[in-house]
């Protein structure tokens, strides 16, 4: 229970009068998708009452406040009954500035707690060259606890250097995080689990513990990737993996059910480029804006991997919601894996949806209230099976040919184009089924594909590609560097087999990342017969 001395009550009309000319002010914030914004919360007490109220009554809060915050003030009201607060004598006004930015969330609980307490005469502001130093951030409960806030990390990067934040204890060990940010070592952060531990330390009685005074030990909150040893048989498959790997190209798997289409999808992300100190801090707030990280002391530290069932909604999927739109699995799955299992049982707008984050690695979300746009750089990794019954090909096969053909066309011709390596997954054979599984393949493969990724780091340095397969259409040919031999193999190819100008770029894409995985400078006609191979693959797909 709280000590009733903290609350300094102004009894005297003398008092209450000083109240109305002094300004309070206080930083918080809100979370816009995955971003945070802070906000000032400014306070003023405008009229004396005849009689004290309930909370709830005489405060009210301008600045594009959603109904959220609106809320506030009844889990405020409830948490001072617990605390014992008495009502307050005046009628306070709170504006939320900037205030053309529309708000909404429970990050601004406590310091609405705090700021109407201080407005109403029952708590000191701080000295007034500290007010600015803190960010104050937390949902109230109704008995005077402060709970844990989706976004911690996002509002933490927005602090200025030297500010400190006083949040939620479970989400001190993500905002720990803001030491990464240059500028921000003088930062600190402040964990508190009631509201009586903050009113304490406003009125000078209670002291709180800086959680970076210690060193913080995190968990991944991604499982490790299945080891590449244990998927058995698949040769070719397995090196279309690679290849997708080492390029960022999209892979489509074709093949009956029960071949391990599924399984090898699982350990891609286990060969893929480990991931830079600045990537961990963008995915770990990008989870943490989305609720997605569990528990505190967890930070993405590995490659993300999506599995997504075909029966997802494209709001799901892209992103979508009334008001800020809410990430979708392909910003979940930035710098990682996106896995669609049963691609042609996905529906065609769905599907369609994908086309322009696929070209452009980020996906732009309009709403009225706001428009957004978040990164998606994605591997897309694919599985499919040729037909209704899943046997195309084979003598167990139960489709008629209109029966494939009506399945195979819900893909579209621009979605198949955008997808770089097509593979057959074949049956496996009784010796390959019962192998033994190998085990630490995956480190040795991510050697290989790292050196090729930093061999096409060193060919992009100027112009921001990230990797082989985000070439821009137009430029390939510039970027590629063709040996004589090689160059002629491709005119060649291009000529001999049908292939859209799309199909073309990819084939260059693909023989420039077989290169680099051998360390070639130049695209040789070996590397473009593999990439033919790939490109042009999938027999089991039906020719319209």
């Amino acid at each position: 229970m709280a000590d009733a001395k903290l609350f300094r009550q102004f009894q005297s009309p003398r008092d209450l009068k000083d109240l109305l000319a002094r300004d309070h002010s206080l930083n918080g914030g809100v979370v816009f998708g995955i971003d945070g914004c802070i906000i000032e919360l400014q306070a003023r007490a405008v009229s004396i009452l005849n009689k004290p109220l309930p909370w709830s009554a005489c405060v009210s809060i301008s600045g594009m406040a959603g109904g959220v915050i609106r809320e506030a003030m009844a889990r405020i009201t409830g948490a001072f009954a617990k605390l014992r607060v008495p009502e307050p004598q005046v009628e306070i006004i709170v504006n939320l500035a900037p205030a053309d930015i529309p708000k909404d969330g429970t990050w601004l609980d406590l310091p609405l707690a705090i700021i109407i307490l201080q407005a109403a005469g029952m708590l000191p502001d701080l000295p007034e060259h500290r007010e600015g130093d803190y960010v104050l951030l937390g949902e109230l409960g109704l008995h005077g606890e402060i709970r844990r806030v989706p976004g911690a990390l996002s509002l933490a990067y927005e602090a200025k250097p030297g500010q400190k934040l006083i949040v939620p204890a479970g989400n001190e060990k993500e905002c720990a995080l803001i030491l990464a940010k240059p500028g921000h070592e003088g930062c600190g952060v402040f964990p508190v689990s009631l509201l009586e531990e903050v009113i304490g330390f406003f009125s000078g009685k209670h002291k709180l513990e800086n959680a970076l005074s210690k060193p913080i030990e995190f968990e991944s909150a991604i499982e490790r990737a299945v080891d590449f040893g244990r998927v058995k048989g698949q040769e070719k498959a397995k090196r279309g993996a690679i290849i997708a790997a080492a390029g960022g190209h999209n892979l489509l798997l074709i093949g009956p059910p029960g071949e391990g289409k599924s399984f090898l999808a699982s350990a891609i992300p286990g060969i893929l480029p480990r991931l830079r100190d600045e990537e961990k801090v963008l995915l770990t707030k990008i989870y943490s804006a989305c609720g997605s990280l569990g528990r505190d002391g967890l930070a993405v530290t590995r490659r993300p991997m999506r599995s997504v069932h075909h029966t997802a909604s494209k709001q799901s999927l892209i992103g979508g919601g009334s008001g800020v739109a809410k990430p979708g699995e392909i910003t979940l799955s930035h710098l990682g894996v996106l896995f669609l299992d049963e691609l042609a049982e996905f529906s065609g707008p769905t599907l369609e949806a994908l086309r322009q984050p696929l070209e452009s690695g980020e996906v732009t979300i309009s709403r009225v209230g706001a428009t957004v746009v978040y990164p998606c750089r994605f591997t897309l990794v694919a599985a499919m099976n040729p037909c209704p019954c899943g046997y195309f090909g084979s003598s167990q096969c139960t489709c008629r040919k209109n029966d494939v053909e009506k399945y195979q066309k819900k893909l579209s011709g621009p979605i198949l184009d955008r997808i770089d390596l097509k593979v057959d997954i074949e049956r496996l054979s009784f010796d390959e089924r019962f192998a033994p599984a190998s085990e630490d393949q995956s480190q040795s493969i991510r050697a290989k594909v790292e050196m090729a990724r930093q061999r096409q780091h060193k060919r992009f340095s100027t112009s921001g590609v990230p990797f082989n397969a985000a070439m821009p259409g137009g430029h390939v040919f510039e970027l590629c560097q063709f040996s004589k031999d090689g160059l002629q193999t491709f005119k060649s190819t291009a000529e001999t087999v049908s292939l859209s100008t799309r199909s073309i770029d990819r084939l260059a894409k693909v023989a420039r990342t077989i290169a680099d995985l051998e360390a070639q400078d130049e695209i040789l006609p070996s590397h473009v017969n593999e990439a033919t191979s790939f490109v042009t693959g999938g027999n089991l797909l039906v020719k319209f």
